[in-house]
């Protein structure tokens, strides 16, 4: 019994010592009144993305007064301080206003091992984090004011680019990188005519290239990732405009209309907001030639394209190979042309 002991415990050390700790860092909120709040990140290969009890800890989420903020990482459904994971590109970073402010800071503390990035969603910016990081200031909105709790705003390296559809599966995306389209999701440019009040949707066959604004079709209220690969997509005609970065319109020339759902149907609407979110697209129109205040632009998908008629015919998965778009389905492979490809 003693050398099953001795054996177990020799086997126990010897995971340890392979485990390997690669990064770590304390992220730490502090709003501008001074309540301030931190959130622990350590990546080490011996640990999950799971929730494992023991090792990642639970936030207690309790504010003591007017000026404290919260700051935790998200673990599947379970907020935490302390976040131990095997790769950390891709947490998500959540924060929990206070009464007061509207503006806060993030410092990066104790730095050790590889750099991380940390990808603002409303902004567009992202921040290498190192030992040597300077302090990320941030706003949020005034609805946000007030003890609110913002999940989706900050993440962790790897999946930035990300959408989410509105109610009947529309919405609108740009990005600084040329971007492969997941399956499931179909890109489209877009081209406004004055005198049907319509914005006309051509379909993408090879990705979004980088800096377009573009609509995106596909299941209802779904997140869906973006990767980075080549895209090669014509996008002549092209009128929606990107908004890689968060975007002042406040003085464009053109009445600016972006997507909204309103009773259940997707149109774009007049804008009357000073910013355009980071990561979205709007359609600018001549006062001449736009609708009377209050109208809808409508949505017209045009007819479909090689890609989606041959994705209509059965389940299909859209795929990149060296640069080209193809669809899979039943055992055959596809270009955009619909021919098979052998």
């Amino acid at each position: 019994m003693k050398k099953i002991f001795i054996s177990v415990i020799a086997l126990a050390l010897s995971v340890m010592a392979m485990a390997t700790e690669t990064a770590y860092v304390q992220v730490r909120l502090t709003g501008a009144s001074g309540g301030s709040n931190s959130v622990y990140l350590t990546e080490d290969d011996a640990y999950t993305a799971a929730y494992e009890s023991g090792v990642d800890t639970e936030k207690m989420m309790s504010l003591s007064n007017s000026k404290s903020v919260l700051m935790y990482g998200l673990v599947g459904a379970t907020f935490c301080e302390d976040v131990v994971q095997d790769n950390l590109d891709g947490l998500y970073l959540g924060f929990t206003t206070n009464q007061v402010d509207a503006d806060y800071t993030l410092t990066f503390v104790n730095h050790e091992g590889r750099e991380l990035s940390l990808f603002d969603a409303v902004t567009g910016v992202t921040t290498t984090i190192n030992a040597s990081t300077p302090a990320y200031h941030f706003s949020v909105e005034a609805s946000q004011v007030g003890r609110v709790q913002v999940l989706d705003r900050f993440i962790i390296g790897g999946t930035a680019y990300k959408v989410v559809t509105n109610e009947d599966g529309f919405a609108s995306y740009s990005a600084a990188a040329d971007l492969a389209v997941p399956a499931g999701l179909v890109a489209y440019k877009g081209a406004y005519n004055a005198a049907s009040e319509e914005l006309a949707l051509t379909a993408l066959a090879n990705g979004i290239p980088a800096n377009q604004g573009v609509f995106v079709k596909g299941a209802a209220n779904t997140t869906y990732f973006f990767t980075a690969a080549t895209a090669t997509s014509d996008m002549s005609g092209n009128e929606l405009v990107a908004c890689v970065s968060r975007t002042d319109v406040s003085g464009v020339a053109e009445q600016v209309f972006c997507l909204r759902n309103v009773g259940g149907v997707s149109g774009l609407y007049q804008y009357t907001g000073q910013y355009v979110p980071a990561g979205k697209a709007y359609l600018p129109i001549a006062t001449a030639a736009a609708p009377a205040p209050g109208r809808r632009v409508s949505i017209r998908v045009e007819a479909p394209t090689a890609v989606e008629a041959v994705a209509a015919e059965g389940k299909a998965e859209k795929v990149v190979r060296d640069g080209q778009l193809l669809i899979l389905r039943d055992g055959k492979t596809y270009n955009v042309q619909g021919q098979i490809v052998k």
